[in-house]
This record gives structure tokens, C-alpha cells and sequence, in this order.
């Protein structure tokens, strides 16, 4: 682990205390460190300053220190994150026209000086879009929904070690293989319709003065009768037509009213660093009511390193590649 504060670079691993743990994913949060560190009276840093750790040769995390607290032993507890940090933070207007979401992206990092690496061609151009009060992200990641939908084509967006990267979902397949024959130590599934399931939707449009009026509503009578009733509530421009209404309401029920579910891989191996945003072979012949073989992506990692050694759990997006 090294620290920059001002034009001096220390290194810290030798005082580091228990477990480095690093969090990252491609769903749209910002990479985070947190570790401990022993006050030795040399190494000094304070917040904003820059933070690098290392293992196996490669440089896993680049981020600030944000956050210290300290005890009375000495015993400093760091949390640091990476760029994307500055684009959940920060809210601006952008109007654009004719622009991809990898030259927008290139134009917010421009604007705000942040730090970008390899961004590839996203082709599919946005004839026009307003963007007004969003946070960086939000408008970069719905540019990337926008391509998707339009071209079948998905995008992962994510800080490589200190570099805002662009990269093709197809470009990041691996030919790694997880199956509980020793590379995995244990699994969690979940299964859930508390946090963000619906079995339906009512559309609200305001008029002119400002009283809403429900234009739309859509249920999936059979998901009612097994969950009860789950509707959202969403308030819409008063210009959209009932045909846009409901092409609205269809697209949120196919993604919303279903058991979501979650799977936690325990990664056992040492030998395998893995990122989110890659795709890998899971054999899991015995997963709760489902047997699991094919080729997943990882939306989630947690890293884990102790005492010279390394373990890592894997979130896993439960569909497979077509």
C-alpha cells in the first residue's frame, strides 16, 4: 500500500492492521477501500490524499482518503474511494445532440479533470438529450441504457485503477471456471420480493395546473394473487400519449414483477483475480430449486486480504450470456 500526501510517497503495508477489504461493481457505486493503519508517526496523510494498493503484481485500487477515524491505540481506520466517487457526488445540466455515451463520457471527465483510460467505441449516436440537475453518473448511465436498448449492445462502465473505463460487455469473457471442486468455499442464494419488486404500475400526468391525474395503471393479476398487491408510482410528463404510457408500464413489469434473485459465490482460490464486469463459467449442480451451469457476469466483488492471503466474494447477475 502506498500514500501520496503532498509530493511524498510512503509506504504503508508494513503498517497495516488486519484485514484491506476493497469493494467494486459495475452497478453504478463508486470503488471503495478500507482498511487500518498504525500511527508511526512517519507516515502522514490527511483526507484527499492519494491512495494505491497492490497485489500480485497489479494495482487492484486507486482512490483518496476520504474518511479516518482513530482510537486511542493509535489505530487509524482509512476509507478511500475511487473516481467515480466524484460522479456519484456531483449534479450538473447537460444538453447534448448527436453524442455516444463514450463521447459523453469523454466530455464529462474533460469538464470535471477526472482521469480516463481506455473508452471504447460505442457507436450508436443520441440524437438529442437534456440532462438537467442529474448527478455525472446518472446521465452517463443513461446513455448506456439508451445504447443498449437500441442496439442489443451492453456496456460496462467502471474505474481501472484509476482510469474511468469504457468496455464492451462481449469483450470481458473469460474462460474461468467456478464449481464447488475447491475454487469455491461456499455459496449464498437469495431469493426476494421485498426491496424491488412490483406486480404493478400507475402513471400520474400532471396538467397544467399541477393536478395529477392517473393515466395509466397495469397489474399482473396472477403475481397479485401470490404476492399481494406491489404497485409503483411513478409521475410522467402530461405530453405522453397512452401508447407511450403503456409502452412505459410494459417495460418496467418485465424487469420488476419477478422473484429477484441474488447469488454470493465464496471464492476459495488464490490464484484468480477477478473483476466485475467479466464473464465466467458457474457449475453449481445443486442450487436450491434450480440446477446452475453456464456463463455468468459479475456485477459485485468484495476483496478480502489478511496476513499475506486473499479470498473474495463474487455477486453474481442470474442470467446467462446469449
Amino acid at each position: 500500500m502506498l500514500i501520496k500526501n503532498k509530493e511524498k510517497v510512503y509506504d504503508a503495508t508494513n503498517l497495516l492492521e488486519g484485514e484491506v477489504t476493497i469493494e467494486k461493481s459495475i452497478l453504478g457505486t463508486c470503488g471503495k477501500l478500507t482498511c487500518k493503519i498504525i500511527r508511526d508517526g512517519v507516515v502522514e496523510f490527511v483526507e484527499g490524499s492519494q491512495i494505491q494498493f497492490f497485489a500480485k503484481n497489479t494495482m487492484l485500487f486507486f482512490g483518496w482518503v476520504m474518511k479516518k477515524s482513530r482510537t486511542s491505540k493509535q489505530i487509524i481506520t482509512v476509507t478511500a474511494y475511487d473516481q467515480f466517487f466524484y460522479l456519484v457526488q456531483n449534479k450538473d445540466t447537460y444538453v447534448y445532440y448527436n453524442k455516444k455515451a463514450s463521447e459523453l463520457i469523454q466530455m464529462i471527465a474533460g469538464d470535471y479533470g477526472l482521469t480516463i483510460g481506455d473508452v471504447c467505441d460505442s457507436g450508436w449516436k443520441i440524437p438529442q438529450r437534456i440532462e438537467e440537475g442529474q448527478t455525472l453518473w446518472d446521465m452517463i448511465g443513461t446513455a448506456l441504457d439508451l445504447t443498449k436498448k437500441e442496439t442489443g449492445k451492453e456496456y460496462f462502465f467502471y474505474d481501472e485503477a484509476g482510469k474511468l473505463t469504457l468496455t464492451a460487455k462481449n469483450d470481458m469473457v473469460t474462460n474461468v471456471i467456478l464449481q464447488c471442486d475447491g475454487s469455491i468455499e461456499d455459496y449464498i442464494y437469495i431469493t426476494d420480493i421485498s426491496e424491488d419488486t412490483y406486480n404493478g404500475i400507475q402513471l400520474f400526468q400532471a396538467g397544467r395546473l399541477e393536478t395529477e391525474q392517473l393515466s395509466y395503471r397495469d397489474e399482473k393479476q396472477e403475481e397479485v394473487q401470490k404476492w399481494g398487491r406491489l404497485l409503483y408510482y411513478q409521475r410522467v410528463d402530461h405530453r405522453l400519449t397512452q401508447y407511450e404510457l403503456k409502452a412505459i408500464g410494459d417495460s418496467f413489469l418485465t424487469q420488476k414483477c419477478r422473484v429477484k434473485k441474488t447469488l454470493i459465490l465464496k471464492q476459495l482460490s488464490e490464484e484468480l483475480l477477478l473483476k466485475p464486469g467479466q464473464s465466467i463459467c458457474i457449475v453449481l449442480p445443486e442450487l436450491a430449486e434450480i440446477s446452475l451451469k453456464g456463463i455468468f457476469v459479475i456485477e459485485k466483488m468484495e476483496y478480502h486480504f489478511f496476513n499475506g492471503g486473499y479470498k473474495a466474494d463474487l455477486w453474481i447477475r442470474m442470467e446467462e450470456l446469449h
